[in-house]
């Protein structure tokens, strides 16, 4: 949201809120809405080229870059149902899964000897919100009442399984992570 103060007595113009969706992508093969996340587009090469490259340096350099990009780009998913693989952009959100207030989503990371020294990007939706370090947390809110949220390494690669959750209008949602959810 541009940092717009909300009249708690008026109710919120879905046109002015920023709210990334999920919900409706369906795989363009079979049309199922039932998918693994992959990562980022390119990620897969490009973790492979710097760790081949620059080994546990490579890691360190893809970690500093990560936590500065925040650009918006397209995801890749593999579809459960026919296996497809394919590629979507997060969709705005319909006017019937915005929420009046935004909800409040506590996302912590928790130790871990692996990967201590890199950064994990977190998703909401599709979208980068943020990059968390190990035992560190991270708070973000959502205007989206159907929420995915998944973490990539430093390089974009998703963790294996992601956390999926209905929100509710100004509430709040605690997220554990170590690799896989809590």
């Amino acid at each position: 949201m541009d940092n717009q103060q909300i009249n708690q007595n008026q109710p919120l113009d879905p046109t002015q809120v920023n709210a990334p969706s999920l919900y409706r992508t369906v795989c363009p093969k079979c049309g199922q809405n039932d998918f693994k996340i992959i990562g980022t587009k390119g990620a897969k090469g490009k973790g492979i080229a710097m760790g081949m490259a620059l080994g546990a340096v490579g890691n360190l350099i893809a970690a500093s870059k990560n936590e500065k990009d925040m650009d918006l780009k397209p995801i890749q998913y593999q579809c459960n149902s026919c296996k497809k693989k394919f590629e979507a952009m997060p969709l705005k959100a319909e006017p019937d899964e915005i929420l009046e207030q935004p909800c409040t989503i506590n996302f912590k990371r928790h130790s871990s000897f692996v990967g201590m020294a890199v950064s994990q990007s977190v998703f909401l939706n599709g979208v980068k919100v943020g990059t968390v370090n190990n035992k560190q947390t991270i708070t973000f809110q959502t205007y989206t009442k159907h929420n995915i949220v998944f973490v990539t390494d430093q390089y974009g690669i998703a963790f294996k399984g992601h956390y999926t959750f209905e929100a509710q209008s100004g509430g709040t949602e605690n997220i554990d992570f170590k690799r896989k959810f809590l």
